[in-house]
């Protein structure tokens, strides 16, 4: 009896943690001393990048229910996480840490990178600073402030950016979405 449950249970729990979306996930770090001369003194700086992608595994439809199915490649469907960490000493510890998202919005895409109190969004190509979002902690939405307007953010369920603002050209309010590449 006490192996039938044994058994019951392994099953139901392997049919249960089938159920989850595929993903795919690559991390790579770099790390790279940096020799740094002052005319005083020679320091070492330690500069370590983690570059995370994450992305749906895609399988083709024609392979439904086969065991081994063709997985579908989608270069731009994916999440990127950016980490910078910098050690200006030689104690084991990173003194700095800034940290990237990359959403699309339009056909563009936007990086998103991390402050003490919000983040800062600026276009990949060409390399130009879009906004500033400042986090509003009682409601815990962003007040986003760029050069041509001024509005509230938020991220939704799935992780995208939403912003809302009212435009003084067509005198209506529009929402925007970046969308979270994942």
């Amino acid at each position: 009896m006490k192996k039938l449950v044994y058994i019951g249970v392994f099953l139901i729990s392997g049919i249960v943690f089938a159920q989850e979306k595929s993903r795919d996930k690559m991390s790579t770090t770099e790390t790279k001393t940096i020799t740094v001369d002052d005319g005083q003194k020679v320091t070492q700086k330690k500069v370590k990048v983690t570059t995370t992608e994450e992305g749906e595994v895609k399988l083709s439809e024609g392979d439904a229910n086969k065991v081994n199915q063709e997985r579908i490649v989608n270069g731009t469907d994916k999440k990127v996480t950016q980490t910078i960490e910098i050690d200006n000493d030689m104690d084991p510890f990173y003194d700095s840490k800034m940290e990237t998202v990359n959403y699309q919005k339009d056909g563009t895409d936007y990086k998103f990178v991390k402050t003490s109190n919000g983040f800062d969004v600026s276009s990949i190509k060409p390399d130009m600073e879009y906004g500033r979002a400042i986090k509003n902690v009682e409601s815990k939405k962003y007040e986003f402030k760029t050069s041509d307007f001024s509005g509230v953010g938020y991220f939704d369920s799935e992780g995208n950016f939403v912003l809302e603002y009212y435009d003084k050209d067509t005198k209506e309010y529009v929402t925007k979405k970046f969308m979270s590449l994942k």
